[in-house]
C-alpha cells in the first residue's frame, strides 16, 4: 500500500494549493509502545486534516522537548521525510502545536534552533509566525509569548532577531514600551533589531522621540537608521534636533541626511 501523503493548508502567500486530503487517522493510532515520532506524526497529520492537534497536548507536555526535537530532526533532514509533508507545513503545525500547548520553553529552544544558517528554515519560521499572528486564535498568544521573551537576558537576542522579521504592526504597538527601552538602552545587534522593529511605528510619538534621541548615540549605525527613519515625518522637534546635531556629527552620510532633515 502506498505512503498516505498529508495535504496542505490555507496559503496566504499566494500560488495554487491543493486541498488537503482526509486523513485515514487510525493508521497512526499508537500502541502501548510508540515511539516519540509515531506522537509526533499523529499530531502533525491531525492538524493537517482537522487544524487541532487530535490529541490532549496537555498529556504530551513531559515529551515536549522530544516532540519539538523530532520537527527539528525531520526540517534538517527533509529527504528522510517519509510522510511527504513540505518543510512548511512541519514548520506551521509544529508551531501550532506548541502554542496550542503552551510549550514556551520547548518552542523558544526551537526558534534558536532554526534561526542557525545551517537548518535553512529561519525565513519559514517567520513567515509562519507572521500568518499565526494575522489569526484571532493566536494572536494574543503570540504577543504574550513575545513579550516573554524580550523581557528575559536569556531569549532577548531570538525574541528580538524573529520581531525584526516578522513586521506585524499590532505585534509591536503591543510590545512598543519594551522594545524602546531596548533600542536606547541595549547594544549591537539587540539594538539594532530593536530600533528595525520599531520603524514598523515610526510615526508613532514615542517611537519618533527614540529615533531623535539616537541621532546623537555614540554608535554611528544607529544614528544612520535613525536619521534615515526619520526622513518624511514632519516634525518641529526633528527640524530642530538635526540642526542641533549637524555641527558635531562627523559621518559624511549621516551628516548629508542631517542636512535635509534640518532644511524646513
Amino acid at each position: 500500500m502506498p505512503e498516505q501523503t498529508f495535504g496542505g493548508d490555507d496559503d496566504s502567500s499566494g500560488g495554487d494549493v491543493k486541498e488537503p486530503k482526509k486523513l485515514d487517522l487510525s493508521k497512526y493510532g499508537l500502541s502501548p509502545d510508540s515511539n516519540i515520532r509515531d506522537i509526533f506524526w499523529k499530531i502533525i497529520g491531525s492538524y493537517a486534516a482537522t487544524k487541532e492537534p487530535g490529541v490532549e497536548l496537555s498529556t504530551n507536555a513531559h515529551d515536549r522537548f522530544a516532540l519539538m526535537r523530532t520537527a527539528v530532526s525531520i526540517l534538517s533532514r527533509p529527504h528522510n521525510n517519509q510522510h511527504g509533508v513540505s518543510s512548511k507545513f512541519i514548520v506551521l503545525y509544529s508551531l501550532m502545536m506548541m502554542l496550542d500547548g503552551k510549550w514556551y520553553d520547548a518552542l523558544s529552544e526551537f526558534l534558536e534552533i532554526t534561526s542557525e544558517e545551517k537548518m535553512n528554515v529561519k525565513k519559514e519560521v517567520i513567515i509562519t509566525f507572521k500568518k499565526l499572528a494575522g489569526q484571532d486564535k493566536y494572536k494574543n498568544q503570540i504577543i504574550e509569548y513575545f513579550m516573554q521573551l524580550i523581557r528575559k537576558r536569556d531569549t532577548v537576542s531570538i525574541g528580538l532577531e524573529y520581531l525584526a522579521g516578522i513586521e506585524n504592526t499590532e505585534l509591536i504597538m503591543q510590545l512598543n514600551k519594551e522594545l524602546i527601552i531596548l533600542a536606547r538602552g541595549d547594544i549591537g545587534k539587540n539594538q539594532m533589531n530593536a530600533i528595525n522593529a520599531i520603524l514598523l511605528i515610526k510615526e508613532d510619538e514615542n517611537v519618533r522621540k527614540t529615533l531623535i534621541i539616537l541621532l546623537s548615540h555614540w554608535d554611528s549605525e544607529a544614528r544612520l537608521i535613525a536619521a534615515q527613519a526619520l526622513i518624511g515625518i514632519k516634525s518641529e522637534d526633528i527640524h530642530e534636533a538635526a540642526k542641533k546635531r549637524l555641527s558635531l556629527e562627523n559621518d559624511p552620510e549621516i551628516k548629508k541626511i542631517l542636512q535635509r532633515l534640518s532644511n524646513k
